[in-house]
């Protein structure tokens, strides 16, 4: 029998999820199967992944979770996360950026009342 949920009562994914990118489930299907909401499936991968499963997402090909077949798929996948982690600092760079351009903002709530 397959456990979806752990002694806790929390989602398990990695009980469910195909071996191999060629194999990736949609986190569409992934949420019908479990009856969840898709919020719900990625807490519950990121939990996992935490804990060591070797859960990859694949955003090409088969797009879904899948285990990693291998070191190789494993590495894949962490290179391909470096990859988002330089994008989201580049854009949270660009951000501060802009933010220097907008107007300060009142020291205290009641500065806006003052006037």
């Amino acid at each position: 029998m397959i456990h979806t949920h752990d002694m806790k009562g929390r989602l398990m994914v990695y009980e469910i999820l195909n071996h191999g990118a060629e194999n990736a489930q949609s986190a569409t299907d992934l949420c019908k199967v479990l009856g969840v909401q898709r919020r719900e499936l990625v807490a519950a991968v990121q939990r996992e992944r935490k804990a060591g499963r070797p859960i990859c997402a694949s955003t090409s090909g088969s797009m879904g979770y899948f285990i990693a077949a291998d070191q190789d798929e494993m590495t894949r996948y962490c290179e391909s996360l470096l990859h988002r982690e330089n994008e989201i600092t580049a854009v949270r760079k660009a951000c501060l950026t802009a933010a220097q351009q907008l107007p300060a903002a009142p020291a205290t709530r009641e500065a806006l009342y003052t006037k």
